[in-house]
C-alpha cells in the first residue's frame, strides 16, 4: 500500500492549529488536529486512496469550561481534534487525492474563503507536478463586508457565497453553469493574488496539480514569512 508522507510546517509569527479531515471513511489519518508553534512541523502519513483536505485554525483557546474554539477555521467540535461532521468555513484549503487509481493530486482553494498563505511543494515534481499555492496576504485586501475580524485586525476573509448564501453567490439553481456563475470584486481579488487555486465553483484555471508518480508533500502556513 502507497503511503505519502505530509510534512504540516508553520512559518507564520503565530501559533497554527492544523485541521485534517478525511473524506472517505476506509482511509482515514490522524490526528485530526494539532497545534504547530511557530517554526514547528509535523510529518503526518496518508495512506493509499485517502481523500481528505488540510487547513488551518488562528486565534485559538479553551474557555473555562474546557471548550476549545477558534476565530478562524474553527470545526466546532468543541476540542483540539475534529472528528466526525465538517462544514466548510470561510479558510484556505488544499484538498489531496492520495494514490486514487494510481494517481496524487492536490487542489487549493479559497473558493469559501482565506485566512492564511498557504504553498505546497511535492518532493518529486515534474512538468505536471508543481509547486502551488495562494502566498499573499489577502486579509487586508479583502472587501470591507467580507473582513473577518478580531478586534481591529482583519482575520480572515470570507467569499460572497459563505457571506450572502444566494443561488447568484453560490453558483446554485439558475446560475449553475460557466454561462451564468460570473465573476465578482471577491473572485477578481483573489484570481490576480493567487492565479493557481480555485476561487470559484466554474472558474477557468486549472487549479488541480497532477502528480502521476506517488509523492511526498510539504504544506507550509505562511511560506514567505521572515
Amino acid at each position: 500500500m502507497t503511503m505519502s508522507t505530509l510534512t504540516i510546517e508553520n512559518k507564520c509569527n503565530h501559533t497554527v492549529w492544523p485541521v485534517i479531515y478525511s473524506w472517505n471513511v476506509d482511509s482515514q489519518v490522524s490526528p485530526t488536529g494539532f497545534s504547530l508553534t511557530r517554526g514547528e512541523a509535523r510529518a503526518i502519513q496518508a495512506p493509499s486512496s485517502w481523500y481528505g483536505l488540510i487547513s488551518g485554525r488562528t486565534l485559538c483557546s479553551t474557555d473555562s469550561t474546557g471548550k476549545f474554539s477558534c476565530a478562524t477555521g474553527d470545526c466546532e467540535s468543541g476540542k483540539i481534534e475534529c472528528p466526525g461532521s465538517y462544514s466548510w468555513a470561510p479558510v484556505t484549503y488544499v484538498y489531496f487525492r492520495i494514490d486514487d487509481g494510481g494517481i496524487n493530486s492536490y487542489t487549493i482553494s479559497v473558493e469559501y474563503g482565506y485566512n492564511l498563505p498557504l504553498m505546497v511543494v511535492p518532493s518529486q515534481r515534474s512538468r505536471t507536478c508543481i509547486s502551488a499555492g495562494c502566498d499573499v496576504e489577502l486579509n487586508k485586501t479583502c472587501p470591507k463586508n467580507l473582513m473577518i475580524m478580531s478586534g481591529k485586525n482583519p482575520v480572515g476573509c470570507s467569499s460572497t457565497c459563505q457571506e450572502f448564501n444566494t443561488p447568484e453567490t453560490c453558483c446554485t439553481l439558475d446560475f449553475k453553469s460557466k454561462q451564468n456563475c460570473k465573476p465578482t470584486v471577491y473572485t477578481r481579488n483573489f484570481e490576480r493574488a493567487c492565479p493557481l487555486a480555485q476561487i470559484y465553483a466554474y472558474d477557468d484555471n486549472n487549479s488541480t496539480v497532477t502528480c502521476l508518480n506517488s509523492t511526498d508533500y510539504v504544506i507550509t502556513f505562511c511560506p514567505s514569512y521572515n
